[in-house]
């Protein structure tokens, strides 16, 4: 059994594409939404040539800062909405509040199931930083849940699920935030590696 952080993410599709979108954690768009009207605050005084004065520079740029940082401290310090523990054919989702929102955990995973995962965001500069939206169905029931693979020892925990996954010839399906197929991350970015890939697990792609 492998344990990762439960991520706050819910899902959307485009009507006319199909493709998922995500809505990030209310931290992160208060966040950002502090920092657009802050850059939207600056770019009108300078285009109506106001004249700011130094502590009225200083403290927009510490609004920056801040908007900034409180948007993605939700990679770092706030993610942790509770926690997902992965077996080879069974996922339980133990959130901290409202239990009632995964009404189907334990999530029974099988060859019969469709488990699409979604890379939401990847950040590798000096610490890893993965969040993933998985969308699970079985027996007709989906269920969505999102993780945080927060350090390298999760990320090689991730791959070890994945791994049992592909070989036990589970209906298993990645993308990136483009939409295009990956496998286990980072893998089949190129036709060498696809072929690759599809002789060695016998999936299809």
């Amino acid at each position: 059994m492998n344990e990762f952080d439960l991520l706050k993410s819910s899902l959307k599709k485009n009507e006319t594409t199909g493709k998922p979108s995500f809505t990030e954690t209310i931290e992160f768009r208060i966040g950002m939404g502090l920092v657009c009207a802050i850059l939207l605050s600056i770019y009108t005084l300078d285009y109506l040539n106001f004249n700011i004065p130094e502590w009225g520079d200083f403290l927009m740029g510490m609004g920056m800062v801040l908007g900034y940082g409180f948007a993605f401290s939700a990679l770092f310090l706030s993610r942790n909405a509770g926690k997902v523990v992965i077996s080879p054919k069974q996922i339980s989702v133990n959130p901290k509040k409202n239990p009632e929102k995964y009404p189907s955990s334990p999530i029974h995973v099988n060859e019969e199931s469709e488990i699409r995962i979604y890379l939401i965001k990847s950040i590798t500069f000096g610490i890893q930083r993965t969040l993933l939206h998985f969308q699970v169905t079985t027996d007709g029931n989906e269920s969505n849940f999102g993780i945080l693979l927060k350090n390298k020892k999760k990320h090689k925990q991730y791959s070890e699920v994945l791994e049992s996954w592909y070989r036990a010839g589970f209906n298993v399906h990645e993308f990136d935030q483009l939409g295009s197929r990956i496998f286990k991350l980072n893998q089949g970015k190129n036709y060498a590696e696809v072929q690759k890939i599809k002789h060695e697990y016998g999936i299809e792609w």
